[in-house]
């Protein structure tokens, strides 16, 4: 049960094992829970074409113009997360010069619903804006960013790495449901590619990929049950799995339901729903039937308020309905209404609602790059992706190499962003032990468990997908 983006978009087309481009665009729009955003074509700059961008501010208010060949001769200013690096070693590699580091976000934008991961690109920029007008430089140099649209695809992944290899010095924030396509020509480029998340078992495997929300499918947080056998010990005998039947979504529910039985709930009733099936009332029937008092889905958000349709019309009514955090989003709560009201979502990064400092310079500085674009749980992992970037190119020092930057982040084990997120094991490419339950009442989501923070727990590896 654990919380990790992988969950988030594993109903997007089946992430593992050749998924990609075998299922219809219509099928593949049903799978992938719907944001609103525009394309963004292919090396273009995702403030260029926002139709949210603030005209004239390709700078951030306050930030200077700098050439490129002209390194920033002013001092960090006091307590800047790059300050320890100072002076400059030029051009050190592909997309680095004396005064510059160029990254690139490779996002699905476009597809049969556009602007899915929108908000990992967008988040990126804010990150970019923030830093150099606020931040200094590394090393002297300040940070570019070039954006391209995966569009939901495999081949898309493909293209823009690709392209990417050659205009970037590293990948960064970067969200794509089908990003195994890109595995190989970032591999073999030899690029950094630290990524809001890995979402597929073989980019996962990627050995310069790398998610700021860690993640393996077969290594699951104890936490997770735990915190639903506190929230709800009543029901804990008598809970159902349902997911949707494809490849990633079916080896995470198995994979998760595993976890929770090592750790005392009884599951009653597991049911794959196949992609195209429309009719949820044969499988509500079931859930009655079994006696059902915690339902589990794994599968996009859409489907989730499908379901809970389906269970209303019925008449059934759970003690406590659980997904992932795609859920946790304004679109899920207008597209359900009160329909979803009562839904339960674990998550491992810290809570909109609640006053957390880097949440409320993520959200400001979203707000001057896509005014009304509102925050999500891809774009904070995006933003925390962006942050560990920079610090890890800043203990490099200035002889920035993409070589030198992947043994840096290899030693990452605890990242956590400075408290944006729950402690990630980026560089040893392993679960977070720790989540928090957040529940929807009255249209709001609150906090349920944990009281404050998150809870940790032991790795258990279900063997599943490992």
């Amino acid at each position: 049960m654990r919380a990790r983006a992988a969950l988030i978009v594993l109903a997007t087309c089946a992430l593992v094992a050749g998924c990609g481009s075998r299922i219809t665009d219509e099928q593949r729009a049903a799978l992938v829970a719907p944001r609103a955003g525009a394309a963004v074509g292919p090396g273009q700059d995702a403030g260029a074409t926002d139709p949210g961008a603030v005209p004239g501010t390709e700078n951030a208010p306050g930030q200077v113009q700098h050439n490129p060949q002209q390194p920033d001769k002013q001092p960090n200013p006091p307590g800047s997360i790059a300050g320890g690096c100072q002076g400059t070693g030029g051009a050190t590699d592909k997309g680095v010069t004396a005064g510059e580091i160029t990254i690139a976000n490779i996002s699905d934008i476009s597809g049969p619903v556009p602007g899915i991961f929108q908000s990992a690109q967008q988040a990126t920029k804010a990150f970019v804006e923030y830093f150099n007008a606020t931040q200094g430089a590394i090393c002297g140099r300040k940070l570019k960013l070039v954006s391209f649209d995966s569009r939901t695809d495999s081949g898309g992944d493909q293209q823009a790495t690709a392209q990417a290899c050659e205009q970037a010095f590293a990948l960064v924030g970067s969200m794509s449901a089908f990003d195994q396509g890109g595995g190989p020509a970032a591999t073999g480029c030899g690029i950094p590619d630290l990524r809001a998340s890995t979402v597929t078992a073989q980019r996962q495997r990627t050995p310069v990929s790398f998610g700021a929300a860690s993640n393996v499918v077969n290594l699951v947080s104890s936490a997770g049950p735990d915190l639903v056998k506190s929230a709800f010990p009543g029901a804990v005998g008598s809970a159902a799995y349902l997911y949707l039947n494809a490849d990633a979504s079916a080896q995470n529910a198995r994979s998760m339901q595993k976890a929770a039985e090592a750790r005392g709930i009884k599951f009653v009733y597991s049911q794959a729903i196949d992609i195209t099936d429309v009719n949820y009332a044969p499988y509500v029937a079931k859930l009655k039937e079994t006696g059902s008092k915690i339902v589990y889905w794994i599968g996009s958000a859409q489907y989730a308020v499908r379901l809970q349709q389906a269970m209303r019309q019925q008449g059934f009514t759970p003690e406590a309905f659980i997904t992932d955090p795609s859920a946790y989003d304004p679109q899920y709560v207008r597209q359900g209404g009160a329909t979803v009201d009562g839904t339960v979502v674990y998550t491992n990064g810290a809570l909109f609602e609640e006053n957390n400092p880097q949440v409320a310079l993520y959200k400001q500085w979203l707000g001057r790059v896509a005014p009304g674009a509102a925050p999500s749980y891809f774009g904070m992992f995006a933003w925390a992706a962006a942050r560990l970037f920079v610090v890890s190119a800043a203990k490099v020092g200035p002889q920035l190499t993409r070589k030198a930057m992947l043994d840096q982040v290899r030693g990452v084990r605890e990242f956590t962003a400075e408290g944006m997120v729950a402690p990630q094991d980026v560089g040893g490419k392993r679960t977070s032990a720790c989540m928090t339950l957040v529940r929807l009442k009255g249209g709001t989501w609150t906090r349920l468990a944990p009281a404050s923070g998150y809870s940790c727990g032991s790795l258990i590896d279900t063997g599943v997908g490992g």
